[in-house]
């Protein structure tokens, strides 16, 4: 498969970070790009206190301007499939191609985030403790067969960000999403000439809210199979596969 002739940026989720070697190995020659939202990674030290999922595609906006390259194929996925498509309707100069990746549609897809947003911040330190503790178990509650590579992965995910950010992302995605115009910002981005595409899990797809009309509306969708909601860590070479085959859709 031929590698695309613009730079791939992969927006991650709540949790943890799409930057591990190992999953951005799998795009072979590809030029990709795994930046870290506000709050994560090297940015973990940021205030959150405020963060809104408009700050979030407006730090995404700032990274793909820095690079100088001009229009990117933008990928994100779960909360980061949300981050994307506010910045595919903000700033269409900038994004070749939309791929959402079980990206937030609905409140239904922040069910989680939705939980968490409304805990007391001791609750929400006390639960990621928990999950540091044994994180073998917390990515494996997620699908994610055990190895080497994987429990490596779960430790630096569950690192790569403070309680604090986890419960403000939560807040401002589900904020977000359950306005009236989010949908209907992204039914006009899904009419625009902008391609438009859907990944899922094959396990986890029928719990991804998408409505009927952007399945309708999507130039391409891939259920990768045999993987769940955190494909990436499954198979990286399907979940490269997946991003790459909608890429080279015509």
């Amino acid at each position: 498969m031929h590698a695309p002739d613009k730079p791939i940026v992969l927006i991650h989720g709540l949790i943890g970070s799409l930057s591990d070697p190992k999953i951005l190995a799998a795009f072979g020659s590809t030029k990709i790009h795994a930046p870290d939202l506000i709050g994560y990674g090297r940015h973990s030290h940021t205030d959150t206190d405020n963060l809104t999922l408009g700050d979030q595609a407006d730090h995404v906006i700032d990274f793909i301007s820095s690079l100088g390259r001009g229009k990117v194929h933008l990928a994100g996925h779960s909360v980061g499939g949300a981050v994307s498509a506010l910045v595919a309707c903000r700033r269409p100069d900038l994004v070749e191609t939309l791929t959402s990746i079980e990206g937030n549609f609905t409140l239904k897809d922040a069910f989680w985030s939705s939980q968490i947003a409304v805990k007391s911040d001791r609750k929400v330190v006390a639960l990621i403790e928990d999950y540091r503790a044994d994180p073998d178990a917390w990515i494996a509650g997620a699908g994610v067969p055990r190895n080497d590579w994987t429990s490596t992965l779960a430790r630096a995910w569950l690192a790569n960000q403070p309680a604090a950010t986890i419960k403000a992302q939560a807040r401002a995605v589900v904020a977000a999403t359950g306005q009236q115009s989010y949908l209907a910002d992204m039914r006009t981005l899904m009419r625009s000439a902008m391609p438009v595409h859907l990944i899922a899990g094959a396990r986890s797809a029928a719990g991804w809210d998408v409505p009927d009309w952007a399945n309708q509306l999507c130039d391409m969708r891939i259920n990768i199979p045999a993987t769940g909601h955190l494909m990436m860590a499954e198979d990286p070479a399907a979940f490269a596969n997946a991003i790459l085959a909608c890429l080279a859709y015509r």
